[in-house]
This record gives structure tokens, sequence and C-alpha cells, in this order.
């Protein structure tokens, strides 16, 4: 059996569902579980040392979060993204992303908005490098991570985060296109330059801008793929 969890188990300091929610959330978001894939609860509990319950109640709660989907009479499965889930989500996170970097420019401290500059830095050095599209796609996660912390707005945050992890494979797959790399660098760089600036609101307008180009890049890819196959019941 291969290890898609990446080798990481349950704690005893804790919630246990909570762990196993975690594990696995970060395999889906880091595509080492794809969209599509069949989750078997015997192997989830020999990869992470938990007990069936455990692992059922955390594929329970990945559900609330729309990550996977079970079908009656069939299992549990990584949920794979579609245009009009795709559209609902960037509907969204167009506006919040904005109203967080907005808040970011006059909530962060001196070291988060260095921190800010050293993460796209990292992000450069990383699509010099012509790195895979899972890495750099880390590595913006790590840029959002600093910027939701700095507005110290937590429910925001979540927010955020919870849309950002349902379109993570999509995200992924749109930084294998040829050129895309480099042009999300020179988004999230305006982004920076405008917290930088210290102007609010051309930090809101840049991270907006960022997020409607992550939506053309997706919507393209999803228009010129075929559509994956589908688990829900006929």
């Amino acid at each position: 059996m291969v290890d898609t969890l990446g080798g990481r188990q349950v704690q005893r300091h804790a919630p246990i569902r909570e762990q196993v929610a975690a594990i696995i959330r970060d395999a889906i978001v880091e595509m080492r579980l794809e969209p599509g894939h069949l989750l078997v609860e015997r192997q989830l509990c020999e990869m992470t040392g938990a007990s069936r319950p455990s692992v059922r109640e955390a594929l329970r709660q990945l559900e609330a979060e729309s990550l996977v989907i079970s079908v009656n009479g069939r299992g549990t499965y990584v949920a794979v993204p579609d245009l009009a889930m795709a559209r609902g989500v960037f509907e969204a996170s167009t506006e919040l992303e904005g109203v967080a970097a907005e808040v970011f420019v006059t909530r962060s401290t001196a070291d988060e908005r260095a921190a800010i500059r050293a993460a796209i830095d990292a992000f450069a050095a990383a699509v010099a490098a012509d790195e895979d599209a899972v890495e750099l796609y880390g590595l913006i996660s790590r840029f959002f991570d600093i910027l939701l912390g700095g507005t110290r707005n937590t429910v925001l945050a979540q927010m955020i985060g919870q849309l950002h992890n349902r379109i993570s494979s999509l995200v992924i797959q749109g930084l294998r296109v040829p050129g895309r790399p480099a042009r999300a660098l020179s988004e999230l760089s305006a982004i920076v330059q405008s917290i930088e600036s210290y102007d609010p609101a051309a930090s809101r307008r840049a991270a907006a801008s960022y997020a409607q180009q992550v939506a053309h890049a997706t919507f393209t890819l999803l228009a010129a793929e075929p559509a994956p196959p589908s688990h829900d019941p006929a």
C-alpha cells in the first residue's frame, strides 16, 4: 500500500478526528490524493494510526468542507471541482481576498510585512528555478497564510482558507500551464508593492485582480479539458 498521506500519523495531544481531518485535508490540497480518488477507510486507518470511528468523523468533517463526497453504495471520494463550483468559489474569494489585503495594510506588523516580502521573493526564486507546480502552490499558500494572519481576523482567514482548499487542484493544474507562474508572480508582486506603499485601496484592487486572473486561468483550463468522471449517482 502506497502511503499517500505523507507518513503522518495521529498524536495524542489533540482531538484525533481533527488530526485525521488535517492529515487528509493536506493530502488533498497538495494533490497526493487526487480528485476522484476513492478513500478506503481501512487504508486511512492504517496510514494514520487512527481508529475507524475517528476516520469516519474526519471524513464527515471534510464532506462538510466540500473536499470529499460520499456516494451511497460506492464509497467516499475526493471531490472533483467543476465549473459551477469554481465559479462560486471565485465570486466569493475575489471580494474576500481584496478585503484581506486591505485590512493587512492597516493591521500587520513590520515583521509580517517583512515576511510577506520574503514569501514573494521565495516564490520568485522558485519560478526562476522552474519548480514543480505543487511546490509553487505551497509557496503561494505560505504567502496567503502570512497575509491572512496579519488581518487579525480569524473568521476571514478561515473562510478564505476553506475556499482555497476547494480549488487547490485546479490552481495547481493552472500553474502547470506555460507562462502562468510568471504571471502569478507579477500579480502577487503587485499586492506586495501596494502593501509596502501602505495603500489599502490599491492593495485591495491588486488582491482582487490576482483572484480574477486565477479564475480566468481556471475557467480556461476547465473549458479546454474533458470533464472528469463523476461519482454522483445516476
